[in-house]
C-alpha cells in the first residue's frame, strides 16, 4: 500500500528548503522519487511557475495514489493503476486532463532515463486529443473600442493604453509585460527587451511609433523614470501584477461590451495580423518566444479558416445551384 509522506513542495509550498530527502539515489518509494524530481527541475533551472505546476500535478498524482491503494514501489505501477488515476478527471476541461496526463507522464518518463524504472508504465497509454480551437483575434474596429476607453489624461488611462499598445504591437505574454522594466524599453531603436520569457528564454522584440508614443506618455507624465516595471497599480503604485492586467481587461470588456478580453487574444491577434501581412513564420515564432512553429502554426488556423472562407465566395455550391440547373437542362427545340 502507498504510505504518503509528507513533502513541503507535494502541500503547496514554494519554498525548497529543509529536504527531507538527501539519499534521492536509493529512493524507491513515489512520494521521495516525487522530491527528487522536483528538485532535478529545480536544478535544471525550470521556472517557479513551471515548478509549482508540476508539484501541483504530482500532488493530485500521489493523493490518488495514497486513496487508490497503489504499491508505493513505483516498479510496481502499472496501467491500471494510471488509469484509475486519470479517471478522477474525466468531467474535466481536455485542455486539463492533457496537462495532468503528460505531466506525470514526464515524472515516469524521468525515472526511466535516471534508471529507476526499466520502462515507464504509460508506454500503452494514450493522452487525449486537444482541439484545433480558433480563438477569434480582435478587428481593427474593437481594438479602437478598447482604447476609447482609456483616458490618457488620467494614470489608469494612459497606463491601460500602453498597455493595450504593447500587448497588440509586441505580442509578449502578459507574464512578461508586467516584468517589463523602464531599462528594458529602448525608446530610440525602439527595441524592447523580455528577460523573463517562459522557460527563462530572453529575447529581443519590437515595437512601432503609436506603442511607443504611448509608453512615453505614460512613464514622462505619469509613472516617471525610476528603476523598476513599467506598468504599476494606478492607486497602490506598486508593480502591476498578472491579476492586476487581467482585471483591467475585464473591465474593459465589459465597458465595450466585448466577450473574451483577456491578454492572450492580443497575442493571437498580433499573430495573425503579422500571418496576413506575409510576416515569415520564423519571425513570428521568435517574436512570440516559441522554441518550434508548432504554436505558430496553431495561430495560423483562424488565419487559413478566414482564407478559405473568403474563398467560397467565388464557388459557393448554394448560391452557384442555378448555373447548374441551366447547364444540365436538356435542350430546348425551337420549332
Amino acid at each position: 500500500m502507498y504510505t504518503h509522506t509528507t513533502h513541503h513542495y507535494l502541500n503547496g509550498d514554494k519554498t525548497m528548503s529543509k529536504r527531507r530527502n538527501g539519499n534521492g539515489h536509493r529512493q524507491r518509494d513515489l512520494a521521495g522519487l516525487i522530491d527528487v524530481y522536483l528538485l532535478r527541475c529545480e536544478v535544471e533551472g525550470k521556472s517557479p511557475n513551471t515548478l509549482h505546476a508540476y508539484a501541483e500535478t504530482l500532488r493530485r498524482f500521489a493523493t490518488a495514489a495514497q486513496e487508490e491503494g497503489f504499491p508505493s514501489d513505483v516498479s510496481r505501477i502499472a496501467p491500471a493503476h494510471l488509469y484509475s488515476y486519470l479517471g478522477r478527471f474525466t468531467g474535466y476541461s481536455l485542455e486539463t486532463r492533457h496537462r495532468y496526463f503528460r505531466e506525470v507522464r514526464c515524472f515516469f518518463n524521468w525515472l526511466v532515463a535516471a534508471d529507476y524504472l526499466k520502462e515507464t508504465p504509460f508506454r500503452s497509454l494514450h493522452n487525449v486529443r486537444l482541439p484545433q480551437k480558433i480563438v477569434q483575434p480582435f478587428n481593427g474596429e474593437e481594438i479602437a473600442r478598447l482604447l476609447a476607453c482609456c483616458d490618457p489624461g488620467t494614470t489608469a488611462g494612459a497606463r491601460d493604453r500602453a498597455i493595450i499598445l504593447t500587448l497588440l504591437d509586441t505580442g509578449i505574454r502578459v507574464g512578461e509585460l508586467v516584468r517589463v522594466t523602464v531599462e528594458d524599453f529602448d525608446f530610440e531603436r525602439q527595441r524592447l527587451r523580455i528577460l523573463y520569457g517562459k522557460g527563462n528564454k530572453q529575447r529581443i522584440v519590437r515595437f512601432g511609433d503609436r506603442c511607443r508614443e504611448a509608453v512615453m506618455h505614460y512613464v514622462r507624465r505619469f509613472r516617471g523614470a525610476s528603476p523598476g516595471p513599467v506598468f504599476r497599480n494606478s492607486l497602490r503604485d506598486l508593480p502591476l501584477q498578472n491579476n492586476g492586467v487581467k482585471q483591467m481587461l475585464r473591465r474593459l470588456g465589459r465597458q465595450t461590451g466585448m466577450p473574451k478580453v483577456h491578454a492572450h487574444r492580443f497575442r493571437h491577434t498580433f499573430a495573425t495580423w503579422a500571418i496576413e501581412n506575409q510576416a515569415r513564420e520564423l519571425d513570428v515564432q521568435y517574436l512570440l518566444g516559441h522554441s518550434t512553429p508548432d504554436m505558430v502554426r496553431r495561430y495560423s488556423a483562424t488565419y487559413n479558416s478566414e482564407k478559405a472562407a473568403r474563398a467560397h465566395e467565388a464557388f459557393s455550391p448554394a448560391d452557384r445551384l442555378g448555373e447548374r440547373i441551366a447547364e444540365g437542362a436538356p435542350a430546348i427545340r425551337v420549332a
